[in-house]
């Protein structure tokens, strides 16, 4: 009884988003980014607001403001080649929306964060905050210099991330952080292709960039997975086949798993919960209980391969949870 009524939360959760918002945002960042590298002044000058400013800090630590005038004009005189942009987040609440953006080039890549606003019904962008990291040069190995690399307990290690439209915000990018942060790298997976959106207030729209389609997702590519929770991406989840099988995989190679909150509803229907210890969101419990699971009422439980969490407000230790068991090698 309880999969329609949420289907139709669902419906009414997407049609009340500010979709236009999204799409105009989404076209003033390809202004930006296919400007610069057409070196195309109009479009360019319609992206950015005369009076932004694009805001780094150099290798001396010290603060620089960048009119974006002056960038334009730079970038319009000598384009850039080879560069690769792609949109990973955009983030927005009434009149004002952040977007994410991964630039790639030869020699350096960059994060830009840049801001909008909208104005007389017209969104553009007020200012970049950015980062450059340069890539590093290939130095000459030898049996005295072995190649070093960023250390970490999940380094080397890939997570896939299953969502889809109306996640947890903060059990996604809090986890996947804190993930990357101990050297994971992390893949976004949902049923389709383009981007997925957070169950957010009205008003409100978080889309990030999907990695990689669920029918193109092989399971043997990753190390574990993690299933975030949110009412809306749970339960439609649970309605698609391949997600069902994907996690399946999992626990039948004894791959790490970690859910919070209504994600154990997709574990569950995998018959990943039967003779387990496990916690949720209280509301699933006679679900859980159902599929054969022991429930309790703790802030993050780890059982063999299965690390679970009640709600966002056990992150902290979820997190650390997390990261500890996706360290440890797959069961026996």
């Amino acid at each position: 009884m309880l999969a329609p009524f949420t289907s139709i939360l669902l419906a009414t959760w997407l049609t009340a988003t500010p979709t236009n918002d999204v799409e105009a945002i989404r076209a003033v960042v390809a202004d930006y980014t296919e400007g610069v590298k057409a070196g195309d002044n109009v479009r360019l000058q319609r992206a950015f607001h005369p009076d932004s400013k694009l805001l780094y800090v150099n290798a001396e630590g010290v603060l620089n403001a960048w009119a974006s005038a002056d960038y334009i004009q730079g970038v319009v005189k000598k384009p850039p080649t080879g560069r690769e942009d792609k949109v990973l987040h955009v983030d927005l609440f009434g009149t004002a929306a952040i977007a994410t953006v991964s630039v790639r080039t030869a020699k350096v890549d960059f994060i830009d964060y840049i801001s909008l606003l909208k104005q007389g019904g017209k969104w553009t962008i007020v200012s970049k905050v950015f980062h450059r990291e340069p890539k590093a040069e290939p130095a000459a190995q030898t049996p005295s210099t072995p190649v070093t690399a960023k250390s970490g307990p999940l380094t080397g290690r890939t997570v896939a991330m299953l969502v889809t439209h109306g996640f947890n915000l903060p059990e996604m990018t809090e986890t996947r952080r804190a993930l990357e942060a101990a050297g994971a790298r992390v893949e976004l997976i949902a049923p389709k292709a383009g981007t997925v959106r957070a169950d957010t207030k009205a008003g409100r729209v978080s889309e990030f960039a999907v990695d990689r389609v669920l029918g193109d997702a092989r399971p043997d590519a990753y190390h574990a997975l993690y299933l975030p929770g949110g009412t809306p991406s749970a339960d439609s989840l649970r309605l698609v086949p391949e997600a069902v099988t994907f996690v399946q995989s999992f626990l039948q190679e004894k791959k790490p798993v970690a859910a919070i909150c209504h994600g154990l509803w997709l574990l569950a229907d995998a018959g990943g919960v039967k003779g387990r210890r496990v916690t949720s969101f209280p509301s699933l419990r006679l679900d859980l209980q159902n599929a054969g699971a022991t429930w309790v009422n703790e802030e993050v439980v780890v059982d063999g391969v299965l690390v679970t969490s009640r709600s966002q407000d056990d992150l902290p230790a979820f997190n650390r949870q997390v990261v500890t068991r996706f360290a440890l090698p797959a069961s026996p």
